[in-house]
This record gives structure tokens, sequence and C-alpha cells, in this order.
């Protein structure tokens, strides 16, 4: 149960994250126009190999974050646990404070029974990153009141996959 309400919460997570980064780039240019083609895709194998393309093609992509949030979640969705764990780390590598890489990656180490100090750590950060930003205004793209949802749905998020890392650790 919980697992699965994490995995749906990451879900969430990951939609309001999308729009913000595809913002950092410069309308027309090469990279916004390969995050345009990924973003019109449908299909998931499509994407993900889209995806590592633009990886290939703009290492120093201000929104490769988000294109491994986004290989992520397809993984997330094939149950290939190995994928998600690599973008995810990936993706904590880039931002170490992407609730939607602590929880995902957290998870799957708490499911797998592995790097469960890691997961615990994780799942910890997770929470601590959403007090730290419970005392910041609301990003452009939200209001008020969207912001405190996202702020509370992930607080429980954190704390839940915090409580289930911390269970199935010795």
């Amino acid at each position: 149960m919980k697992t699965t309400f994490i995995a749906m919460l990451c879900v969430g997570l990951l939609l309001g994250v999308g729009t913000a980064a595809h913002a950092q780039l410069v309308a027309g240019s090469p990279e916004a126009k390969a995050m345009d083609k990924i973003d019109a895709e449908n299909n998931p194998d499509a994407k993900a190999t889209m995806l590592l393309d633009f990886a290939k093609e703009f290492p120093q992509s201000k929104v490769l974050t988000d294109v491994y949030i986004q290989l992520l979640e397809i993984f997330r969705q094939k149950n290939d646990s190995a994928k998600v764990v690599e973008y995810g780390e990936k993706a904590i590598q880039l931002d170490g404070e992407n609730i939607t890489a602590l929880l995902a990656v957290s998870r799957n180490y708490a499911i797998e029974k592995k790097n469960l100090d890691k997961a615990v750590s994780y799942a910890q950060k997770a929470v601590d990153v959403v007090a730290k930003r419970r005392g910041q205004p609301a990003p452009g793209s939200m209001t008020d009141d969207q912001w405190k949802q996202w702020l509370e749905s992930n607080d429980q998020a954190a704390k839940s996959m915090l409580a289930y890392a911390r269970s199935v650790r010795p």
C-alpha cells in the first residue's frame, strides 16, 4: 500500500516539474525544439530513445535533470527498477534536492532491500527539502494554494517513504 501511494505521488510530482524545466530553455533553440518533440511523443519507448539522445546531444543542458526524471518515470512504469535507480541517481547528482528522484530511488532501494542506508538517507533528505521549501514563496508557475498542496503532498510522501525505508532496514 505504501509503495503504491509513493509511486503514484512520484507521478504527481513529475507533472509539476516538466513545465518549469522547459521554461529554462531559449525558445526556438535546438534544445527547445528537441524538447518540444519529446513532449509531443506519446510512445514511451520512442520517448525514452529521444530523451537519451537529448542527454547525449546536450550534456550541459539546464533541463537535464528533467530529462532524467522523465526517463525514471518511463522505466518506473515498465517496472525496471535498475533503470529507475540509474536515472534517479543521475538526477540526484545534478540536483541533490530533487524530491521526485530522492523518493523514487529511496523507494526502489527499500523495496529491493539493498542500499538501505541510502534509502533512509534519501528519504530524510526529501523530508528536509520539503521543510526548507515551506519558507519559500510559491514559484511563478503555481498559485499559493497549489504551492501549499504541493508542499503538503510532498511532505506526506517523504515522511511515508522515510518510515517505510526505516522499517525495512535491519
